[in-house]
């Protein structure tokens, strides 16, 4: 069995049971295998390794590699590209250490809700894409790095609250529109990883999940007021699919529009 997740920096893959595939090298991307259990029979550079439970492999670019399991085995593999495998707070770039130790059972978990909010999201928007994709790789920084993959410098600490102020009110005005982390982190003078746990601390929710409140919000303003139909309203407000806002109204509300609109006229 495998699933897969693709983002535009990043992708992940987890397998299942017996599984096997002939040498190879990614051009751009490095490549973090981590077993979750049984043995995983790894090849790198020729060099024959048996990897158990937790005990990851980080590969550079264009590094020789194959590797075999059988059925009781299961595995991850991250790939990164290259240009986003490096926290943008590290002063100095430190190459991460070949042989690195995971928690099988921490990473499983953070798979599982990395999986829920990819069905969860509107997939068409560029905002919630971008903190899944985030959320995975502070995960990686984190460990591979430690302090050093999310340390926030003395810089980051003394604009937060003004520079998040400033956030907000862009959020306000353009709620209705596509934005990404790049241009509100931009905003906020910081990077697009501790933007993202900034606004969360100062907030209690993410960019994303805050852009929804507003729209939700927004669109009971016009059930309730307007005559206007729920397709119309759905698009007006930013939703790519009347389907996408039915999933988050009711989620956010506990009634579908129609019922909300009957019932507080």
């Amino acid at each position: 069995m495998q699933m897969r997740v693709v983002l535009p920096q990043l992708e992940i893959y987890k397998i299942e049971r017996e599984f096997a595939n002939v040498p190879h090298a990614h051009a751009n991307q490095f490549q973090v295998t981590i077993p979750l259990h049984g043995t995983c029979f790894f090849t790198h550079e020729n060099k024959e390794m048996a990897l158990t439970a937790g005990n990851g492999l980080v590969l550079q670019p264009r590094d020789m590699h194959s590797f075999a399991m059988g059925d009781d085995a299961g595995l991850i593999i991250i790939q990164v590209n290259d240009q986003s495998m490096y926290p943008t707070a590290m002063k100095t770039r430190r190459e991460p250490s070949l042989y690195q130790h995971f928690d099988p059972v921490t990473l499983s978990d953070y798979f599982k809700k990395w999986m829920m909010d990819m069905i969860s999201f509107d997939s068409a928007h560029g905002l919630a894409v971008e903190e899944l994709e985030c959320q995975i790789l502070s995960y990686l920084h984190q460990t591979l790095w430690g302090q050093a993959g999310t340390m926030e410098t003395v810089h980051d600490r003394l604009v937060v609250d003004p520079h998040l102020k400033r956030v907000l009110d862009y959020i306000h005005a353009h709620y209705t529109e596509q934005m990404n982390i790049d241009e509100l982190a931009t905003i906020a003078l910081q990077s697009r990883f501790h933007f993202i746990r900034s606004f969360k601390s100062m907030m209690g929710v993410t960019p994303y999940q805050y852009v929804l409140q507003l729209r939700v919000e927004q669109a009971k303003v016009q059930l309730q007021r307007t005559d206007d139909t729920v397709t119309g309203i759905s698009y007006r407000l930013g939703f790519s699919s009347t389907s996408q806002f039915y999933r988050t109204f009711l989620r956010a509300v506990g009634m579908t529009p129609e019922k909300y609109r009957a019932e507080t006229r």
